[in-house]
């Protein structure tokens, strides 16, 4: 993956962990040791900031009984592809045990190294997962909406999530506790094979992301991960800061606010505080680099 140098500080190299805070300012990412032993906030202000949740129990058990009460009683019907596409019976069976909540911009579902309580099938959220480097960035190695699933490597034993995970666009998902998920697979091993092609398609991407970011130019990945974005969205704004794009891609802000406003002379987005319109979508998809084809035809398959 290609990812621009830093000045490093002349000190060992660490382990990040949950009690640190990611902070974006002026293009640099700062670690920050949590100071406070009340936080449960898992997202941050449209700042484009994004702060590490607290893990303590106690907060950790409110966030818990607060997703617990914003669930709604049994779903009866989704916008996720994946459960759409399910045959009836199948369908049926997963029904009872999902729950829809509402997940704000920039919360994060899972830290690094987390255990996979839950799987999510967003609706009209876009989900994105994130590697953390060991200078504090965050680099986004996958994207997820409404065509797919956050967790379904649940199936394959795993017990833990490698990379965190963050909303990039605020909506609905249905949840699932992940033992029921892995019990209900079991019993019924065509549910398994279904959702065996959704996690072929998350490691296409993954592989393709790592291509994207080492080979094509800034402006390029821009164009196709705000395409990608709306494509799983479905809005016409975009509810995205500079700070936050750049974050996503590795870069430092001023590169994205640069791009920015050179596609916005071409007439291809416009953008006020905190949102982006794509304008011209035809246009972008010149500009985009060949992975959004790619990735797009993967997208549309799973339609």
């Amino acid at each position: 993956m290609n990812v621009p140098e830093t000045r490093r500080r002349s000190r060992p190299r660490q382990r990040l962990n949950h009690r640190y805070y990611l902070k974006a300012w002026e293009g640099k990412m700062e670690t920050l040791h949590s100071q406070t032993e009340n936080s449960s906030t898992y997202y941050s202000s449209n700042s484009g900031t994004a702060f590490a949740p607290d893990r303590s129990s106690s907060s950790v058990g409110l966030q818990k009984k607060l997703q617990n009460s914003t669930a709604s009683s049994p779903v009866t019907s989704t916008d996720n592809f994946i459960l759409n596409t399910l045959p009836g019976r199948l369908y049926d069976v997963l029904r009872p045990h999902l729950r829809r909540i509402f997940v704000t911009k920039e919360q994060f579902l899972f830290q690094q190294d987390d255990e996979l309580e839950y799987v999510y099938f967003p609706e009209t959220a876009v989900i994105s997962e994130f590697h953390i480097l060991d200078d504090g960035r965050m680099v986004e190695v996958s994207i997820t909406g409404r065509e797919s699933a956050i967790g379904i490597a649940t199936l394959y034993q795993a017990d833990h999530i490698s990379n965190c995970v963050q909303v990039t666009q605020a909506g609905n998902v249905l949840k699932i506790e992940s033992a029921i998920l892995r019990k209900l697979a079991k019993l019924n091993p065509e549910l398994g094979m279904l959702l065996h092609s959704y996690l072929e398609n998350y490691i296409r991407q993954i592989s393709q992301k790592a291509v994207c970011n080492m080979y094509h130019s800034v402006e390029e990945r821009f164009c196709t991960w705000l395409l990608m974005v709306q494509d799983r969205c479905g809005n016409e704004t975009l509810k995205l800061t500079h700070e936050q794009i750049a974050r996503t891609l590795g870069v430092y802000r001023p590169s994205i606010t640069c791009i920015a406003l050179d596609m916005r002379k071409k007439r291809l987005i416009d953008y006020t505080r905190g949102g982006i319109s794509i304008r011209d979508r035809e246009q972008m998809e010149d500009f985009a680099c060949g992975c959004y084809s790619e990735l797009d035809h993967h997208f549309n398959s799973l339609n």
